[in-house]
């Protein structure tokens, strides 16, 4: 048990053991079936004893309930109990920090510090968000059909078409459609700009017609799921909203970025940096991605090829499938093996998904140089 005891320590700060002593097995002694447990005081002399710097009665409860307010009398019973607390901190210190000994030394000594990154973590209260008003200028829904139309695509070929042929019936119809899908475009644009609420931003990449399609409805499913339906969630769809200029698109899709709390990142048929940029910037705030990635089963491949349909209605279905298989390639994604070496490393997995959202190397020497260098800015 005494080298049980040393190894969750290690994982604790996140460092070697300075001293090895005898209090690991002073500690077993007090976790043992008929022991009286380890409590705030007894773990803080364990820690020196061991070398390592005591922990404020607000983390040490933490550890042990994964609540900060102090509680006399709280212990730790049994090793379970003391694993449990430490993998409880590993995962707020690779969540928050990536680094589990930079986040002990920040979190086990400053209140204050844990009290801010602790709050950051808990659930949102559902209240404030049912209590809501709407907004003052609601979006203006754009039919999924018609989504298309605010794209530049459309736009250059609407051109063309009609300087080839100004007489072309068809598509100065089309190009009136345009006009008018584009002005509820802008009026839209404005709204997401000045609404007081903004909870997710919705990324995506769309050139095609169907892309359009396809991203519109399924935006329009996830927000009316009715598990959302009473939160009065307010979402930037880029479907929904038309901004002429490519810069000012940018600088505001930017801004919906910083204020929105998580992104949903739709995995489509190709992904553009653009896109993966915006998944890339979510990470960086410390915010939450929802990778959205389609069923490969029947009912999606029926709904990409009513869509196909919808957006092509001259096309053969035949055509429209075979440039789908041309599109996608099962084995692209299983081509490299993962290796790993014996070194050690700590995952901080997705409970839904199993994705690994955070890693810790065990390689002193690039964990040493890492943290180094990363949080240091520029002379």
């Amino acid at each position: 048990m005494s080298d049980e005891i040393y190894s969750l320590l290690e994982g604790l700060t996140g460092q070697a053991l300075p001293l090895p002593a005898e209090g690991a097995k002073l500690a077993s002694k007090q976790l043992s079936d008929d022991g009286p447990g380890l409590g705030y005081s007894q773990f803080n002399e364990l820690l020196l004893l061991c070398g390592y710097d005591r922990v404020t009665k607000e983390f040490f409860q933490f550890l042990v309930s994964d609540e900060l307010e102090y509680q006399p009398g709280s212990a730790f019973h049994t090793t379970r109990d003391l694993r449990r607390g430490v993998e409880r901190f590993q995962m707020l210190a690779l969540w928050l920090f990536g680094n589990v000994k930079y986040a002990f030394k920040t979190l086990s000594r400053d209140i204050d510090e844990l009290v801010y990154w602790y709050q950051r973590t808990r659930p949102l209260p559902v209240r404030p968000y049912e209590e809501r008003h709407p907004p003052i200028r609601p979006i203006e829904p754009i039919d999924g059909q018609d989504t298309y139309l605010l794209g530049y695509i459309i736009e250059a070929q609407l051109r063309e078409r009609l300087e080839e042929k100004p007489g072309n019936s068809s598509a100065r119809a089309e190009e009136k459609r345009r006009q008018a899908t584009v002005s509820q475009g802008r009026r839209n644009h404005d709204s997401y700009l000045a609404s007081d609420h903004l909870d997710v931003y919705v990324a995506t990449s769309m050139r095609l017609p169907h892309e359009y399609l396809m991203v519109a409805r399924l935006t329009e499913k996830i927000f009316a799921h009715r598990a959302l339906e009473k939160l009065n969630l307010r979402w930037f769809d880029p479907t929904q909203a038309y901004c002429s200029d490519r810069i000012d698109k940018g600088l505001a899709e930017a801004l919906m970025l910083k204020r929105a709390k998580c992104t949903v990142y739709f995995a489509q048929e190709s992904d553009t940096f653009g896109k993966d940029s915006e998944l890339a910037s979510t990470l960086a705030q410390g915010k939450p991605v929802i990778a959205f990635v389609p069923r490969a089963d029947s009912q999606t491949v029926n709904e990409l090829m009513e869509a196909l349909s919808c957006a092509y209605p001259n096309r053969k279905q035949e055509d429209l499938l075979l440039e789908q298989l041309r599109v996608f390639s099962p084995g692209a994604a299983w081509d490299d093996a993962i290796s790993r070496d014996e070194k050690k490393y700590t995952l901080l997995r997705e409970q839904i998904s199993d994705c690994v959202f955070r890693v810790s190397t065990g390689d002193q020497m690039l964990t040493n140089a890492f943290w180094n260098f990363y949080l240091e800015e520029e002379e």
